[in-house]
């Protein structure tokens, strides 16, 4: 995926809801073994279920320090 601000390749990643803080991971990382909760107000992103919790997809320009994912309907 291009960055909508600089145009250069962003990195995939995923932002994993089963820990804390919470962060942008690249693909092939893991993440800490921390447990939090969502807010009741928070925005829910497209993800799915996997070990430990559930992860959604997002992308990361490094240049402009940017993450994008996705929002559920």
């Amino acid at each position: 995926m291009k960055c909508p601000y600089c145009s250069k390749e962003m990195q995939i990643g995923y932002i994993h809801n089963g820990n804390q803080p919470v962060q942008w991971i690249p693909n092939g990382k893991k993440p800490s073994i921390f447990r939090f909760s969502a807010a009741d107000d928070g925005v829910k992103l497209s993800n799915k279920f996997s070990m430990g919790g559930y992860d959604a997809e997002a992308y990361y320009c490094d240049a402009c320090h940017v993450v994008i994912a996705k929002a559920e309907r």
